[in-house]
Parts: C-alpha cells; structure tokens; sequence
C-alpha cells in the first residue's frame, strides 16, 4: 500500500536517506525494518544501548534507527520498548509528530507476539506521562506546552489503530482508564492545545460513555466550555449522568440569577470601568451588569437545551412562566425547552399552556410557547387550542392557536374548526387570519374517505356566520382565474367585517388601483362584498 504524500515529504524535508525514501514509497514495511537496521547501524561498530537510543531522539537520522530497533528482533526487549518510547519524544518536524507516525507504522508491522510484548512495556511509561500535573497557563493567559501530550497522542493513536496495537487485556485496560482520566483533568486547557493528533472530543467519542462520566462536575458558573461539555454529556453521557450535569446546569442558573451574583459582579464591573477610563453612573453601571447577567442566562439556557432533562425542564418552565422575568429570558427559556416537552406529563402541557393563553404573556414569549406546544401529538394540543378561540381572547391569540390546529388535522376536520370561529363582526376578527386560514387548508391532506380541501369548503361560502364565511372566501385568495365565477357572486354582499381600532392591528383595507391611475392606493374594506371585490378577485390571477 503506497504511503501518503506528506510522509514521503517529511522524510524529505528531514534529508533521511535515499534507501529509506525507496523503500518507503514502495511500502514495503517489512522490508522496511530490516533495510533500516542496515542502513542506521551499518556506521556503529559498536552494540546499540539505551544511550544511543536517547541520543537520537534528537539526531536527524534519529528516527529511521529508532524504526530499526523496535523492528529488529535481534535486539533486546527493553532496548526494543525504549526505542519505542524515544520515537515520542521526537520533536516535531514541519509541524508533524513524525515519530509517533512511524512508531505506529513500526509497531503494525510486527508479529502480534512481539508488538505485545513491546506495548505492555511502554504502558507503565505512558501512564506514567499522562498522569503528570498539568502545567496550566503562563501569567499572559496563553497556554503552556504540555509535555504528556505526545505520550497521551501515542497510546490513543496505538488503541484506536485499525485494527488496535494494544492487544493484550490489561495494557487495553490501563491505557483506555488513563486516557479517560487525562481527558478529563483540566479540560478546559486542554480541549484548546491546538498541538494535539487526536483532540478530546474525537478521544472521548472513540471512548464511549465512561469518558465523560466526570464532565458533570466541571459544570460551573466559570466554566468556558459549557457548551462543549454540555454536547459530549448529551451525546455519550449515560442517564445518571445527564441527570447530574441538568442538576449542574440549574444550579448555576439559579446561582446567577440571585441577589448574590449581581453583588459579587457589580465591583468586578466597576473595576473595569475605572482600567478602561469609563466613567458610569450607579444606573449604567446596573445596566451593565443586567447585560452580563443576561449573556450568562443565555449561555446556560444554550447549555440546557443540549442536556435537557427533568431538572432543567421543571425550571425552564418555571421560569418562562414567571412575569417578573424579562422577555427575552423567558424566550431564552422556552428555546431551552425545544424538543423537551413530555407529551405524557400533563403538568407540564398545562403550564405551558398556561404561558401561551396569559393576555399579559408578551408575543414573541408566547409564539415560542406555542412552538413547543406544536411539538406535541394533536390528540394532546387540539383540545387546548381550541380553548383559545373565546372572543375575549386577542385576535392574534386565536389566530396563532387556530394556525397550530389546521396545522396538526385534515380535511375531515374543518367543520369542528369552523364551529369555533366568530360568528359576527362583534368579535375582532384580522383579515390576516381568513387568507392564513385558507393558505393553511389548501395545504391539507385528506385521507381515507375524507374530502378534498376545495370541496370541503365551497359550502361555506353560503354560510350565515361571518367567520366560516371568511375564511371559505379566504381560501381562494390568490387562486385560480378559473374559481373568480365562484367567488364573484359574493361582491354584492354586505354583511360588515369587523371594525378595528388602529392598536388592534386588524388590517381591513387592500391596494386598489386610483382612478385613471397606474398607481394603487389602499382602500378600507368595510363588508364581505368588498373583501371579494378589492381583495380576493384582483388576487386571483393564476392560469
């Protein structure tokens, strides 16, 4: 198998031999080891020994004799497994480990009995680095060169070779414990070395469910990777430990949103303040801090969204139900609930159906609590939303509820939606909602026996009661030319549409063309006939 372009242009750049560039573009790995020990030892009169095998870890032909050591069976298990160690500690050459490369290539190449024996001989040694401490950040905040890390990329590289180098059980065991254990001591620096082969997240993904058993517990108020933990705990995590990172994820919530935190940030702003030479009243800088306050909320409401559960959902709730939350939280909250909502808990349908049918709860609050209703099966939201068709409700409400249940039924369906409409112009009725309504059933299906849309809805367009009436006239809103005959008769009609004040935002008026003009201008629509004649027939224009 031909090796890739950037090994062969590695070697180069090291100026290794032209034997080894031939042999290595031929792919001839056996071959390989033994031309190797020719070719490094050939010059030594002398027999290899641990210092000769330290020494080149540094030397330009160093690696292509390391190779020859751990390949050749004529020299000695320790010597062989100290080779191998040596090939880590190779520096980087053009921004590449190309010892940890060729120390994967040699240990492939060997006979399982050998490469076993050499593996369970560097493990101790790999542990050993993995578990050393940290060295964390220079007092600049930049990070300071971890020396386990070729020692953690080499064991990783060797246990998730295809197929795996660590075949002996115990080495398999160790090594994998201590991967978990390094990727989960000082997390946060070390998901940022950007000096890594294997990156955490692909570690940890490799690793399964036991890698990120402890991420739970690095869930804080000043944690910066949030976010990350918060996708691996959802991707791998096991119940138990979902559970435990929701618990987290509420307790710093709570913990920011307290009395306590604004008074621990409020000295820590004023002291920006006064290092970058601002000067603030006591109500800007209380206006600072509720920007902070807010961009933390967010940033944990994010992290909940990942990790859901029955902690978070129990709080989201609770807090997107509170008035005394600002709106944007309370969106922030119920974003956090996205795909959340247990259609079996009836508490939970209840509150928040309670959040979308509050007069008081503002609008962009309310559309995401009718968006999460929608998630739900329409056996469990129909009923609800129906409720909210009573005419003391705001026409927008109705309006929303009204879309989410032509959304979730079928053609079979429209006479129990249209019994729930307004009868008369007595209750505030937008013009938004007969053409949305129509646009809603033309997309509807119908199954079984039950009847086409158009068919379903030509016999309201006599009915007596304003609302059915509209919205039968709506659906042909932008129609066909062919339907204007159905439709036209209607012009001459003069039951009244409801009248709106302007903060009702009802809408009744369309462009009309001016008199003797190319310009249009709006017209006020007071009654049916004029709803068909300046809306619905002008609109009708497809072939």
């Amino acid at each position: 198998m031909a090796k890739p372009a950037w090994r062969l242009n590695a070697l180069k750049t090291a100026k290794w031999s032209n034997a080894l560039l031939r042999l290595r573009a031929l792919g001839a790995a056996a071959t390989l080891g033994l031309s190797l020990g020719a070719v490094a030892l050939s010059t030594s009169g002398c027999a290899v020994n641990e210092t000769d095998v330290h020494r080149w870890e540094t030397t330009e032909r160093g690696p292509e004799k390391l190779f020859a050591v751990v390949t050749h069976d004529k020299y000695s298990w320790p010597l062989r497994t100290e080779a191998a160690l040596s090939m880590i500690r190779i520096r980087a050459r053009g921004g590449k480990r190309i010892g940890i490369e060729l120390l994967i290539e040699s240990l492939a190449s060997l006979a399982p009995e050998a490469r076993s024996k050499i593996v369970a001989g560097m493990t101790p040694e790999l542990i050993k680095q993995m578990q050393a401490t940290p060295p964390g950040k220079k007092p600049d905040g930049t990070l300071t060169p971890d020396p386990s890390i070729p020692f953690k990329d080499a064991a990783f590289g060797m246990l998730s070779h295809e197929p795996t180098l660590v075949t002996e059980d115990k080495s398999n065991a160790d090594i994998t414990a201590a991967l978990q254990q390094w990727s989960q001591t000082d997390f946060e620096n070390r998901i940022d070395y950007s000096s890594q082969q294997h990156g955490i997240e692909q570690m940890m993904r490799f690793l399964g469910a036991p890698s990120v058993r402890a991420l739970p517990g690095l869930m804080t108020e000043n944690s910066t990777k949030l976010d990350r933990i918060a996708g691996l705990i959802a991707d791998l995590g096991e119940p138990d430990v979902k559970l435990k990172a929701s618990q987290s994820l509420v307790a710093i919530a709570k913990g920011i949103d307290s009395p306590s935190w604004i008074a621990k940030q409020t000295p820590l702003v004023e002291d920006a303040d006064k290092r970058a030479g601002q000067k603030v009243t006591k109500e800007q800088l209380a206006e600072q801090i509720k920007k902070y306050q807010d961009q933390e909320l967010t940033r944990i409401f994010s992290a909940m969204k990942r990790v859901g559960g029955r902690p978070v959902i129990d709080y989201v709730l609770l807090y997107a139900g509170q008035k005394e939350n600002n709106e944007d939280r309370r969106k922030a909250a119920l974003a956090a609930l996205e795909g959340r909502v247990d259609k079996n808990n009836t508490g939970d349908v209840e509150r928040l159906f309670e959040i979308a049918k509050d007069d008081n709860t503002p609008d962009s609050v309310r559309g995401l609590a009718f968006d999460r209703l929608g998630e739900l099966p329409k056996e469990v939201v129909v009923p609800r939303m129906f409720q909210l068709f009573e005419p003391q409700k705001k026409w927008k409400v109705r309006w929303v509820a009204a879309s989410l249940v032509l959304k979730s039924t079928s053609t079979g369906k429209i006479p129990e939606f249209m019994q729930h409409l307004p009868r008369s112009g007595g209750t505030k009725i937008g013009m938004t909602e007969p053409i949305s309504y129509g646009a809603l059933i033309q997309k509807m299906e119908n199954p079984g026996s039950e009847p086409k849309a158009k068919d379903a809805i030509v016999p309201y367009l006599q009915s007596r009661e304003l609302g059915p009436k509209l919205v039968a006239l709506g659906y042909f809103y932008g129609g066909k030319k062919s339907d204007i005959p159905l439709i036209a008769p209607h012009g001459d009609e003069t039951m009244a549409v409801p009248k709106c004040e302007k903060d009702d935002e009802c809408g009744w008026s369309c462009d009309v063309p001016k008199p003797g003009s190319q310009e249009k201008e709006s017209k006020e629509v007071r009654s049916v006939g004029e709803f068909v004649r300046f809306c619905v027939v002008p609109s009708m224009d497809q072939p």
